[in-house]
Parts: C-alpha cells; structure tokens; sequence
C-alpha cells in the first residue's frame, strides 16, 4: 500500500473542483458533486478461488483501517456507516450520486465530513461483486449522505 501517495491523492481530492459531466478522470470517476477514486485494485480475481478472494478481500480491508488511521489523524474521528439501508432504499426510492452507486459498491464505509470544504469523505472496500475485482475506494463528495 503506498500511504503516502493515497493521503496525498485524498488532500487533493478535498478541495479540488469537481467535474461538470459524470465521466472518467485522471483518478478515477467523477461528475458534478463528486470524485470515485480506486485507490487500489486486485488483479485477477474475477475467475479465482472463492477462498482466494476471501482473503484478498480482508487485506483490503485491513488496508483501510491503517489508511482510515491515517485520515482520522488529518480529519478527525470518522462516522462509521454501513450502506445496506441505501442500498435497499435504491429499489424504491431516489438516492442521489455518488451514494446510489456507493451503496452498491461497498457494504460500509469511514465517512468524515470535512467542514473547512463543504465536502465529505468515505473510504470503503468495493468487494459486493463477486464478478468484479475487489477495489479500496475513496469518494469526496458535495452531496450529503442520505
């Protein structure tokens, strides 16, 4: 995990403008209101051993804990939530982007508001899919969690 690049990439994201249009960026996704970024991704795993991806899974989420640490630390104490609720809520009801897709990504995050840029942060493991790779994210976002 290259921490210093990642706390880095999070300071720049924290005040940096958003795009006008949802699309991809030099980082990852964005569009009005939010940045998406894959921090890390796995490699291959979409065909590998369930087993396998178990525990790739869990060092990703080992991965956040020590980054959440390090973001606590710029921060302050972060909100944990867990986005299942959100998730549900999509079927029946309009979630606003980015936490619609979040939701479906990511099964709880470390969620920081950041009050100095009107903004706020949540890091979470994309690992929901099982046909997809498993992702540490990181999103900064103008729009308020519902």
């Amino acid at each position: 995990m290259d921490m210093e690049k990642y706390l880095a990439l999070a300071d720049v994201l924290s005040s940096r403008g958003f795009p006008a249009e949802a699309g991809t960026s030099d980082v990852g996704e964005g569009g009005p209101g939010f940045h998406l970024v894959p921090l890390a991704a796995s490699h291959g795993l979409r065909m590998a051993d369930p087993a396998l991806r178990v525990a790739e899974a869990e060092r990703f989420h080992d991965d956040r804990e020590v980054l959440a640490g390090k973001l606590t630390e710029r921060w302050g104490e972060p909100y944990r939530v867990g986005l299942q609720t959100i998730r549900l809520r999509t079927a029946h009801e309009e979630i606003p982007e980015p936490w619609a897709r979040l939701s479906l990504l990511v099964a709880d995050v470390h969620l920081w508001e950041l009050p100095r840029h009107g903004r706020w942060a949540a890091l979470g493991v994309a690992d929901l899919d099982q046909d997809d790779e498993v992702r540490l994210l990181l999103l900064v976002t103008e729009t308020d969690p519902p």
